[in-house]
């Protein structure tokens, strides 16, 4: 007795079960009815997976009670029948509007069966059929029928979809269904002018300032727009009415660009070339992808890629915000509108990642709004971030700028400077070139009185042989020294003080005779050395020039005419040449033509008839020298058949 009502109601509560799984309620229609409405226990669905069933077949049929907000068996291949029952209660509502929130589906079919069973065709959309075989000119799928008050029918829909099986739909009076069409017209026009807007100027802009960024922006903001277009079905409405199977594809590759276009935009902007060489990389690679699951949809998968491009571009959409977050480290007021933009596009490519991966109730009409929303935000940031990088790059280079003309001011400071020292350093190197000069020179005539000298102590000493002559006097000595002493005195008083030479010429009268018996008795024992005999013509004239630098004169052309004369014959002195003097030197040599004369008036020049005789070829150049300095001239006296007669102008007192 127990055992047999158990099964009673075990059967009672299977039959209640199976009736509440089977059943779904009557939509009364009092007006427009929303798609949550409609999909609150109203609607049923059948899977077709071979797609071959007809109205015939599936109006006895096991359809099941679909839950949720709408029909969704994720992306599938097979065909899917929804049924509807419905029954007008208004008074006076007779013409109603089937409005899908689905732009576009390859295979697409309404029927309606009345009461009595006689089943009416509403709509009947194939892969090949355009635009204008709608029953409405809407973007969006709506089909009109028609449905006394007080009738009742049913609505059957057949559909197969290229992407996500994701669908649902209103029921809409005549009059409510114009009304949100011209809600949507005018929320659209209000988009795609934005979206058009800011395209337009990202490429003028390009033009007017070449600058590729602009073209990058432009890019990505148009395909974004293109990308809602199509959402939407103005694409398929306007753009290609005729092309249904490109349609059906044209959002491959729109979320293909989307990603490539957004990549690229990131690179140029954030600069990762040069400043994140890692990031570079991935953004390569991600353009890398979204080129490949486009190519890998020539030989199918096409709902498969579809699914993987709404995961990609919600991925793609972090990498840009994570890049653009590791570049604000460094340059956060560069990229700061650039962050902001793309946390906008991770919010809206997350509300629809969600909707086809995590199957969570979002309405299409909540997510495309965001997108519009997002989308419209985020090309105003980013034409935000580029105005804002572009002024902060004029300012950095009119800092630039003003840095360069600081250093161009401080170089030229620097330079002139530099200028300033490099002459100074002219003219030191030309006054050690002189003083150099001069020390040769010292050296050079302080040396035939040293030998002298050093002959008379050899002498003195007992050192000299027979040929020396006789002992050396006292005053011989005195004479030698004195004139040394002179000399150097001379020579660093002038080092050190710089004398004019000029200052010296306008002394009072001075006795050549003893400035040339001083010369000659020094150089007597270096004549007589050397076997030359030396003849000194006494005068009594008196001469402005210094007596130091008439001795320096004398003691280097006597020195000359001692040492390249030969075993032979020296004369010195004087003779009166009009109103001046001339000191003359002769020897009885092998003698000098003009032109070896005037080459031997050059510094350090020893002429190939020297042989081997001492000396620096300094004297006659000495001699030159000193003769410029003071106005005086030095030549070959004219007339000799042999030897050498040299000549030296001297100013009388």
């Amino acid at each position: 007795m127990i055992a047999r009502r158990i099964l009673l109601w075990v059967a009672l509560l299977s039959a209640l079960a199976g009736a509440a799984l089977a059943g779904v309620t009557e939509l009364e229609l009092t007006g427009p009815s929303g798609r949550a409405a409609v999909f609150d226990g109203h609607v049923a669905a059948l899977r077709d997976p071979a797609g071959t069933l007809d109205i015939d077949d599936v109006q006895g049929g096991a359809f099941a009670p679909v839950a949720g907000g709408a029909a969704d068996f994720g992306y599938i291949e097979d065909a899917v029948w929804l049924r509807l029952a419905v029954r007008n209660l208004t008074a006076t509502e007779s013409d109603w509007r089937m409005h899908f929130r689905s732009n576009f589906l390859p295979e697409f079919a309404v029927w309606l069966v009345d009461a009595d069973g006689r089943v009416t065709l509403l709509e009947d959309q194939r892969p090949q059929s355009p635009f204008a075989s709608r029953a409405l000119p809407h973007p969006e799928l709506a089909v009109p029928f028609v449905l006394a008050p007080g009738d009742s029918g049913t609505l059957y829909v057949r559909y197969r979809s290229g992407g996500s099986s994701n669908l649902s739909f209103a029921i809409r009076t005549a009059d409510s269904f114009a009304a949100l069409a011209a809600r949507q017209t005018a929320r659209n026009s209000v988009f795609y002018g934005m979206m058009l807007l800011l395209t337009g100027a990202a490429f003028l802009a390009c033009l007017l300032t070449w600058r590729p960024i602009f073209a990058a922006y432009g890019c990505y903001a148009g395909v974004a727009m293109l990308f809602v277009m199509h959402a939407d079905g103005n694409t398929f409405q306007y753009l290609w009415p005729d092309a249904p199977i490109f349609n059906a594809y044209a959002s491959v590759l729109l979320g293909a660009g989307l990603i490539v276009f957004g990549a690229n935009f990131a690179r140029m902007f954030l600069r990762t070339g040069i400043h994140h060489p890692a990031l570079n990389v991935a953004l390569i690679g991600l353009i890398g992808l979204a080129l490949a699951m486009v190519a890998v949809t020539a030989i199918g998968f096409t709902q498969e890629i579809k699914k993987l491009l709404v995961l990609t571009a919600f991925l793609s959409c972090i990498l840009f915000t994570v890049a653009g977050l590791v570049a604000a480290r460094t340059r956060f007021r560069e990229v700061r509108f650039y962050v902001a933009a793309w946390l906008g596009a991770v919010i809206a490519s997350a509300i629809m990642t969600g909707r086809h991966w995590l199957g969570l109730e979002i309405s299409e009409t909540f997510q495309f709004n965001a997108m519009r929303v997002v989308m419209v935000t985020d090309a105003v940031m980013m034409g935000l971030a580029i105005l804002d990088s572009i002024n902060q790059m004029k300012q950095a280079q009119q800092r630039a700028l003003e840095t360069a003309l600081s250093e161009a001011r401080r170089n030229l400071d620097l330079s002139q400077r530099l200028h300033h020292l490099e002459e100074r350093y002219a003219v030191a190197t030309a006054l050690a070139q002189s003083s150099q000069r001069r020390l040769a020179d010292t050296a050079h005539d302080l040396r035939q009185p040293l030998t002298a000298l050093r002959l008379n102590v050899q002498r003195l000493l007992g050192r000299a042989g027979p040929s020396a002559g006789a002992a050396p006097r006292r005053e011989d000595f005195e004479e030698s020294f004195d004139y040394l002493e002179r000399l150097v005195t001379s020579e660093l008083d002038r080092q050190v003080a710089e004398a004019a030479p000029v200052a010296d010429a306008a002394a009072p009268g001075h006795p050549v005779g003893d400035v040339l018996g001083t010369v000659a008795e020094m150089f007597a024992p270096t004549a007589a050395a050397r076997g030359v005999v030396l003849r000194h013509v006494r005068t009594r004239t008196r001469t402005a020039l210094p007596p130091l630098v008439l001795m320096r004169i004398t003691s280097n052309l006597l020195s000359n005419a001692i040492q390249h004369g030969g075993a032979g014959r020296v004369l010195i002195g004087v003779r009166r040449a009009g109103g001046a003097l001339r000191l003359e030197v002769h020897d009885s040599g092998v003698g000098l033509s003009a032109a070896e004369f005037s080459q031997a008036r050059a510094r350090a020049v020893r002429l190939e008839t020297a042989g081997n005789a001492e000396g620096a070829g300094l004297g006659l150049a000495i001699v030159d020298r000193l003769a410029r300095d003071h106005g005086l001239q030095v030549a070959l006296c004219p007339g000799r058949r042999g030897g050498t007669g040299i000549a030296v102008t001297l100013p009388a007192a």
